[in-house]
Formats: C-alpha cells, structure tokens, sequence
C-alpha cells in the first residue's frame, strides 16, 4: 500500500513540476504583444534588431527592459524592473524544480518500499 501511495504522489508531483516548467508560458499574451510593439516602434528601421530581440520577448526580463524602455524610465528604475522580473522567474523556476525533485524522491521511496517488501515476502 504504502509503494502505491508513494509512486502516486510521485507521478503527480512529477507531472504537475514537469508542467509548470516546460508546459505554461512565462509571459502572458498581451504581455509578449506589448514587448513586440515596442521593440517594432524603438529598433523599426533595423532588421538584425529585430531579428535579435523579438524572440526573446518571451521572457519577463526582457518585457521589463522594453516596458521601462517605452516609458521612458531612467537606467536605474529599468534595472530595478528587470530584476524583479528575473527574480520572480527564478522563483517560479526553483519551485518548479522542487516539485520535479520531490517527485523524483517520493518514486524512489515508491521503489524502495517495494524492495522491502519484496524482502518480508521472500
């Protein structure tokens, strides 16, 4: 009983750490729209700008830079945007890893449980 218990909290934490990491989108829609309008507006006339910094409009740091860059923020403020977004991303990364790990764990202890009770049995 206890392996059952164990492997299914690990599938679950397992899966639930897998989604949220690889399977949610780090940057809401309207978000990557306005980071992508912006970047059109400041680098409009050069191509390997755009080419360079409308893919990683993805990202919450990057959203920050051109969200400050548009409102016309001081280079201080604009730093500060960035790492509270890199910081609340790093955040979200670490807890996702930590429920990965935790699943990780819970179907070794799934294993672990059924090597000795295979051992009682024998």
């Amino acid at each position: 009983m206890k392996t059952f218990l164990y492997a299914g909290l690990g599938v679950v934490l397992l899966g639930v750490g897998l989604y949220l990491q690889f399977g949610t989108v780090g940057v809401s829609p309207a978000d990557r729209l306005r980071c992508e309008q912006a970047i059109e507006k400041i680098y409009g006339d050069s191509d390997e700008a755009k080419y360079t910094l409308l893919p990683k409009c993805g990202e919450p740091g990057m959203v920050a830079m051109m969200d400050a860059r548009a409102g016309g923020a001081g280079a201080e403020q604009a730093a500060q945007a960035i790492a509270t977004a890199n910081r609340s991303d790093l955040i979200g990364i670490l807890l996702n890893c930590a429920l990965i790990g935790a699943g990780i764990g819970a179907l070794g202890a799934a294993a672990a449980a059924s090597r000795q009770s295979k051992k009682r049995a024998a």
